[in-house]
């Protein structure tokens, strides 16, 4: 459902044009009072609504979301697995989430923003203006969260092209040989000792040497 409400104040540039939004909640009154409390937010917002877990699979898979409300109680499970399921969906990984609970349920609102979930409302309290601040925060968070993952991805391939150009020197190749030579000796000189330890001795010279050394004269008085 599209709710042609126009952008205002600075989030105008942050947010996208239109908020591809998902609600996963098992009560229709529940689902139909945050749809109503959505057109109060100024946002521009296309919301689906699942009410199951199996919904919520199906969807995820077909659709990229920008963002995605996740009821925590649950009758096939909870929110928590879903989160878990969101983080596994490759289209939607990286999406937005924002956990609903009790009002008794902060423990487990904690427990969610440890496992990735992005933020918490609380179902009865719940406002426009927090709906609206927590919606605009998720974004922000996951997109600079998708922009850490871009840079690390950028950097990472950087090093592999700076080492792969650097491999195709023929110095540098030299000395790459060289020192693969230096640690291969090393390895070898270590098992060959290691090998030694548990082989019987062939040179008896040491021994003969320490019993040589004895004094013919000692005697062993046995009482």
């Amino acid at each position: 459902m599209t709710l042609p409400v126009q952008l205002s104040g600075p989030e105008e540039e942050a947010a996208p044009k239109v908020i591809r939004a998902l609600l996963l909640d098992d009560s229709a009154f529940d689902r139909a009072r945050i749809r109503r409390m959505s057109r109060k937010t100024d946002l521009m917002l296309q919301i689906d609504e699942v009410g199951s877990i199996g919904e919520l699979e199906a969807a995820t898979a077909a659709v990229d979301y920008d963002l995605i409300l996740i009821d925590y109680r649950l009758p096939e499970g909870d929110g928590l697995l879903v989160l878990d399921m969101i983080h596994r969906t490759p289209r939607n990984s990286e999406a937005a989430t924002i956990m609903i609970t009790g009002n008794g349920d902060l423990k487990t609102a904690v427990t969610a923003m440890r496992n990735g979930c992005h933020d918490f409302l609380t179902k009865d309290g719940m406002t426009a203006e927090q709906l609206r601040t927590a919606m605009i925060g998720a974004m922000d968070t996951a997109q600079e969260h998708r922009a850490l993952l871009a840079q690390t991805a950028h950097q990472r391939e950087v090093i592999q092209q700076g080492l792969t150009a650097a491999l195709m020197d023929e110095r540098v190749q030299g000395s790459v040989v060289a020192l693969f030579r230096d640690q291969m000796d090393s390895a070898l000189d270590a098992q060959q000792a290691r090998i030694r330890l548990f082989q019987p001795a062939q040179d008896h010279s040491a021994l003969d040497a320490v019993l040589a050394s004895l004094d013919d004269d000692d005697e062993f008085i046995f009482d």
